[in-house]
């Protein structure tokens, strides 16, 4: 399907908004604001959860519930995010 907003954006200028449009964009707000705030819950999860090292740099006893978590959340996110799919964001992965 084409972007929503270039198709709202031409069919304002022509003056002519149909009601499938208009049910479209809806849809797609809905979607995105729910993808956003289930990202938002798996920022706060992450920003929660405590280092789990020492300042020495040693695991601590929390270091099992921290990876769980950060495995969990970002195992979301990835999906939240698409990353299984190649778009105009993720068409390149970072060199590691």
């Amino acid at each position: 399907m084409p972007d929503v907003v270039e198709r709202l954006k031409l069919r304002i200028k022509a003056d002519a908004v149909d009601r499938k449009l208009l049910e479209d964009a809806l849809l797609e707000i809905a979607e995105l604001r729910g993808k956003r705030d289930a990202l938002e819950e798996i920022l706060i999860i992450l920003a929660r959860t405590g280092l789990p090292w020492d300042a020495e740099g040693r695991p601590t006893d929390a270091f099992p519930a921290f990876q769980e978590r950060y495995q969990r959340s970002m195992h979301e996110a990835s999906e939240l995010l698409g990353l299984e799919h190649r778009s105009t964001i993720t068409r390149t992965e970072p060199r590691t």
